[in-house]
């Protein structure tokens, strides 16, 4: 059973041939009821301090709990971020050094027509030299010829 400091007021005592002095067991009632109310109360106060801090733990608890998910959740988004950045990054090197090797080897195509067309340049020259020798050499025939055929008539 639990005691109150109403109880302890309240509590009368059977008086007997050589009791207890009245006045004097009352005034330890009222003392020990006084003690036993503030004490009472104390523990009231406590007992829902108590109720509040265990809330506010409670509370806090679950703050932390979506403070490790969030933080579990923001690690997990940097290495995606940081997995997709590499991938992406792999990405451009490939398609870079797919296009250096294209660039090249168009480069090595237009040099090889820039040699063929000098080759032909340099072929069309030593027949078109050809041709002027040819052209010369028969003009200067046809005057040395010329020059014979006048010196004779």
């Amino acid at each position: 059973m639990e005691m109150t400091p109403l109880d302890i007021r309240n509590k009368t005592f059977r008086k007997g041939i050589r009791g207890y002095q009245c006045e004097e067991v009352e005034r330890f009632l009222e003392t020990v009821s006084q003690e036993f109310e503030s004490a009472y109360t104390e523990n009231f106060e406590l007992r829902e301090k108590t109720k509040e801090l265990e809330s506010e733990i409670s509370h806090y608890r679950q703050i932390e709990s979506t403070l490790q998910q969030t933080l579990l959740l923001a690690q997990k988004t940097a290495e995606e971020v940081k997995e997709a950045a590499h991938r992406q990054a792999s990405l451009i090197l490939r398609e870079a050094e797919h296009e250096k090797m294209s660039k090249v080897s168009e480069a090595q195509q237009k040099w090889e027509e820039i040699q063929e067309e000098i080759q032909g340049l340099s072929r069309k020259r030593d027949l078109l030299r050809t041709q002027l020798k040819s052209f010369l050499l028969a003009h200067l025939d046809l005057e040395t010829l010329q020059e014979r055929n006048e010196g004779i008539a």
